[in-house]
């Protein structure tokens, strides 16, 4: 965590705001931070104002999916939406908009 604070710190210093994602292990195998529920209760926990969670559609799906509860439950430490659609074999673009859809 104590990096995770130095390098909000830091980066605000610049302008920059801070995003920490969660990559899914079935698109990086091996990656240290895999799941989005882990990465917001990061981000929660350092509380730092210039740390955010970049909210991507398409690793928060494929990790335990529920993206409405998410982004509901998330939205105030959220600082950024990747979209992004899973694929299972041939990707339309146009069947993410029935996710996002209420």
């Amino acid at each position: 965590m104590t990096n995770v604070r130095y390098a909000a710190e830091r980066l605000e210093r610049e302008g920059v705001m801070a995003l920490i994602e969660a990559i899914s292990i079935h698109a990086k195998p091996g990656c240290w931070l895999s799941d989005p529920a882990r990465a917001a209760r990061i981000v929660q926990q350092v509380a730092h104002p210039n740390l955010r969670l970049q909210f991507d559609i398409f690793h928060a799906q494929i990790v335990g999916g529920d993206l409405t509860r998410r982004l509901k439950d998330w939205a105030p430490i959220i600082g950024h939406v990747q979209i992004a659609q899973v694929c299972t074999g041939v990707c339309i673009v146009s069947s993410l908009v029935d996710v996002l859809q209420p």
